[in-house]
């Protein structure tokens, strides 16, 4: 275990950082957001609701939809790219993996390198979901909080999601770069595949994004289900990758 943090931890704290630091350009910045476009308001409305720049002035409506349904809800599946990408593919690439296996079973290595990665991609977006609530509560701004549980739900099971299907890619692929360029690619035809609508179900920002929180104000269950199951799939197919492949 000790060494799988090693590997990550780099990862995991430049991750924090570069979101934090999205996060504290963006957060105090809404007085700002919504004098530019009243500044530009003849130009702004030729590609936005006139209404919209109105509903920026409640802080609930700019910080949900300016972090969830934008920035941060967009880095999800990345965050869940980079921290799965080399769990295994690395260690294969730099020929270090017949090294682990001299001194534990496949078995320990699979859930040490699983566990640990997964507990560190849920802090990390537990906490990215959470900074809302933590910036209103210290400048004392007034703020809706159920909803960040809602969109919670969805970053988590979303990034989890897009971390099984890169862990596959990973157990299966000798080297680094197959794995995140097999993900992005997947991630990439399925968002595009998404745009039709027979195939809107392929689209998972629009899950991650929490369209249907901000439609209906509830969180999409089947579809977080469906999620879930898919995913206990994906890392069982690459526990048996890993199980059966030759090193």
């Amino acid at each position: 275990m000790k060494k799988e943090w090693i590997d990550m931890k780099v990862r995991a704290i430049v991750i924090f950082i570069v979101m934090l630091g999205l996060f504290l350009s963006l957060a105090p910045l809404q007085n700002w957001t919504i004098n530019i476009l009243e500044e530009n308001s003849q130009t702004v409305q030729k590609y936005v609701n006139p209404t919209m720049i109105e509903s920026l002035k409640n802080w609930d409506f700019y910080i949900y939809s300016q972090w969830f349904g934008k920035n941060f809800g967009q880095f999800v599946p990345i965050i869940a790219l980079i921290i799965a990408f080399p769990l295994f593919s690395r260690e294969y690439e730099n020929g270090t993996i017949e090294f682990l296996l001299t001194r534990a079973s496949r078995k320990k290595v699979f859930l040490n390198k699983l566990t640990l990665s997964l507990l560190v991609l849920t802090i990390q977006l537990t906490i990215l979901s959470l900074l809302p609530l933590i910036y209103s509560v210290i400048f004392s701004k007034e703020f809706t909080s159920i909803y960040t549980f809602k969109f919670l739900i969805h970053c988590l099971i979303g990034g989890i999601f897009w971390y099984s299907v890169t862990l596959l890619f990973s157990s299966f692929f000798n080297d680094q770069v197959k794995p995140i360029l097999a993900s992005i690619v997947a991630l990439g035809v399925s968002t595009v595949l998404g745009i039709l609508r027979p195939l809107k179900f392929l689209n998972t920002f629009l899950y991650i994004l929490g369209t249907s929180i901000f439609n209906y104000n509830s969180i999409n269950w089947t579809y977080s289900i469906v999620l879930l199951i898919l995913s206990i799939f994906l890392i069982i197919a690459s526990y048996l990758i890993f199980l059966r492949k030759e090193m």
